[in-house]
């Protein structure tokens, strides 16, 4: 362990609402984005983040925080998002900083109903749920990327969802490696090629066996060329967890490219 992961460590404030959010208002401010607040009040605000002017191309779907227990995933999408302000600057975005507060103040992966709100995207009616949809309604987006951690694996990996002949996981996972290793066995029954599980279709199939609508999936299916969801193991260190994240949305924006 190095100086900075111990100084990391030693001050993370990663299940505080709160700083998060006041941090977040910041980068909007510098990257002139426009903040919207979709669900809530008070201590738990559901955040959505978009350029308050035009910027040609379909961008960048980026969330963190769906489930409140993985908190890297959050921490960063704050930092790189606090890195590259010109970046936001320059594509357009659709940010979702903290998609379920109560959950990560509490550390839960539910939300204070108990709902997977990961399994929940076909149901509009409940209220961030509807929010973001309206929020991104009418937007196509290059890559819709979802952050996520895995309190089962050993090594990190990625979801992909993409159209026949295309691929980003291998080229993202080699960026990422040199921080944690790619997972190595069964994930959810089915064993990922180095480090990626990919699919292109039966999408509807998982749907109805994992009982519900996860976010990357309607992406996928509603305006997303293609739909990333990238995990790291919640056993290694937040502050190596935290970089493999950083990394990986350095990576999206690379391979994407300025034209979105």
């Amino acid at each position: 362990m190095d100086s900075d992961e111990r100084a990391y460590l030693a001050t993370h404030r990663s299940h505080e609402v709160g700083h998060l959010l006041r941090r977040w208002r910041a980068v909007a401010r510098k990257a002139d984005l426009q903040v919207v607040s979709l669900t809530g009040g008070g201590d738990n605000p559901v955040l959505g983040l978009r350029n308050r002017r035009s910027v040609p191309g379909n961008g960048f779907y980026l969330s963190a925080g769906i489930h409140g227990d993985e908190p890297a995933a959050v921490q960063g999408l704050l930092q790189w998002a606090e890195n590259n302000v010109q970046s936001l600057r320059e594509h357009p975005v659709a940010i979702f900083p903290c998609l379920n507060p109560w959950g990560l103040r509490n550390n839960r992966r539910e939300d204070a109903e108990g709902r997977d709100l990961n399994r929940s995207f076909d149901r509009p009616g409940i209220p961030v749920i509807g929010a973001l949809l309206d929020f991104i309604s009418r937007r196509d987006f290059a890559v819709a990327v979802s952050l996520h951690e895995d309190f089962d694996a050993n090594g990190m990996y990625v979801y992909e969802l993409a159209r026949q002949g295309e691929s980003l996981g291998e080229d993202l996972l080699e960026r990422v490696e040199g921080v944690i290793p790619r997972h190595q066995g069964e994930v959810e029954g089915r064993i990922p090629k180095n480090g990626v599980m990919r699919r292109t279709r039966g999408l509807m199939k998982i749907v109805r066996e994992i009982g519900g609508m996860p976010e990357s999936i309607h992406l996928f299916l509603n305006g997303a060329r293609a739909a990333l969801t990238f995990e790291t193991p919640s056993e290694y260190s937040l502050y190596r967890r935290v970089q493999c994240h950083i990394r990986f949305l350095e990576g999206v924006v690379d391979l994407i490219g300025p034209e979105g």
